[in-house]
């Protein structure tokens, strides 16, 4: 599927570079928590991959990215992290901010029209369910840290979360870590698969909430990835991964993102298919064929 930047195009590409713009400089579209912030500027970017194609979200994803290496520098809400991270190497920092959020951008455009070229009905429960897989499994990360771990009263005097032993002897022991995970995929793969094909959602729909997910999960994964990439062996980085991952990296990065990425994944894929299946009615935007019979 391709997309032509006609005048329609080109005036939508700018109302998502302005939601963009609002989003980045003003509180609206994000939420500090802690060295991280809750975005949703991952939203533009789903839906230019919809409407626009890998180029339109390869444009809006870039721009997301530039004014989010801004916020480096007080430009925006400041990101403290990205504020650290430019001290320590304003290129590298530049490379950590910018590119993930475009490959995203890119990436979804990809996979929308990927979606769209899908003809049989299993194959989009299929996919459904691979997305199930990935949220839950995020999902059971999340609740085992917070149910092996308690609250104590730091030197500070502020309230931190310390994981207990069996936590981190779990996530240290090899091989049985990834088999839980594994199980715990399968078995969500099936129930997403089930509940998608029991409620009868639309393929537009499906492609929707699958390029909304995908927006957020990519985002996080190239995010983190170029954060250990990039700075893993810079002492700031290396003593967040020993305080929050005790040296693991899996780890670190569970506890890290953990409710943000949660967050992020399910307001996006919510809006995004609300958003992108009304587009599709009004005809603004392409979508799969009629639904097959089989």
């Amino acid at each position: 599927m391709k997309t032509k930047f006609n005048t329609r195009s080109m005036v939508l590409l700018g109302l998502l570079m302005a939601i963009v713009l609002l989003f980045s400089l003003t509180p609206i579209g994000t939420i500090p928590i802690g060295p991280l912030s809750i975005t949703l500027n991952i939203i533009p970017i789903a839906i230019a991959g919809i409407a626009l194609g890998p180029v339109g979200g390869l444009i809006v994803g870039t721009f997301f990215g530039l004014f989010s290496f801004l916020q480096c520098f007080g430009i925006g809400p400041l990101s403290a992290m990205g504020a650290t991270l430019v001290e320590i190497n304003p290129v590298m920092a530049f490379i950590q901010r910018v590119i993930p959020r475009a490959l995203d951008g890119l990436l979804v455009g990809f996979i929308y029209n990927g979606m769209t070229k899908l003809k049989a009905k299993r194959a989009y429960y299929a996919v459904a369910g691979l997305v199930t897989s990935f949220f839950g499994l995020a999902l059971f990360l999340s609740i085992m840290q917070f149910a092996f771990s308690h609250s104590v009263i730091g030197d500070d005097g502020k309230k931190v979360w310390v994981r207990d032993k069996v936590m981190d002897d779990l996530m240290s022991s090899g091989g049985l870590i990834w088999y839980i995970c594994i199980t715990v995929a399968l078995l969500l793969f099936c129930i997403g698969y089930l509940l998608v094909s029991g409620h009868k959602l639309t393929r537009m729909q499906v492609s929707c909430a699958v390029t909304g997910f995908c927006s957020a999960f990519l985002n996080t994964l190239f995010f983190m990835s170029a954060l250990v990439l990039l700075f893993g062996r810079d002492e700031y980085v290396k003593n967040l991964i020993d305080s929050k991952g005790n040296g693991n990296v899996l780890l670190f990065v569970v506890v890290f993102v953990g409710i943000n990425a949660l967050f992020e994944m399910v307001v996006s894929t919510v809006i995004t298919t609300a958003v992108g299946s009304a587009l599709h009615k009004a005809k603004l935007v392409e979508g799969p064929e009629e639904e097959s019979k089989d």
